[in-house]
C-alpha cells in the first residue's frame, strides 16, 4: 500500500513539473509573438495613409490595450505557474488593484471593436 502511494505521489510531482515547464515555454512563445504582432499593428496603424480613417483610432487603441495585456498578464502567469510566485497573494490592495486593471484591460478590446463597428 505504501509503495502505491509513493508511486502516485511521484507521478503527480512529475506531472506538476511538466506543467510548469510547459507553462514557461508556452508563455514565452505567446509573449514573443504578442510583442511582435502588436508592434507591427502599431506600425501599420500609425502610418499617414490610415490616419484619415476614423476607425484606425479605435484599432490603434485596441492594439495598445493588447500590448498592455501581453506585457501585464503573461509575465504574471509565468511567475504564477512557472515559478510558484503568486503576485496576487502579496497583499490585499495589490490583489484588488491588479485584478481591477487586468479585468478592465481584458474587456476594453471588445468595446473598441464595438466602437469601430458603430463608427463605420
Amino acid at each position: 500500500m505504501s509503495s502505491s502511494n509513493t508511486s502516485i505521489a511521484a507521478t503527480v510531482a512529475n506531472i506538476n513539473q511538466s506543467l510548469a515547464t510547459f507553462s514557461k515555454c508556452w508563455s514565452a512563445f505567446l509573449f514573443s509573438f504578442g510583442v511582435v504582432g502588436h508592434s507591427l499593428s502599431v506600425y501599420v496603424f500609425t502610418r499617414r495613409t490610415f490616419r484619415s480613417n476614423p476607425c484606425t483610432q479605435y484599432f490603434l487603441a485596441l492594439t495598445i490595450v493588447g500590448c498592455l495585456i501581453v506585457y501585464g498578464t503573461i509575465p504574471l502567469r509565468i511567475l504564477q505557474f512557472g515559478f510558484n510566485i503568486d503576485v496576487f497573494t502579496l497583499s490585499l490592495p495589490v490583489c484588488k488593484i491588479l485584478s481591477y486593471i487586468l479585468a478592465c484591460a481584458r474587456v476594453l478590446p471588445s468595446w473598441f471593436i464595438v466602437l469601430a463597428c458603430i463608427d463605420r
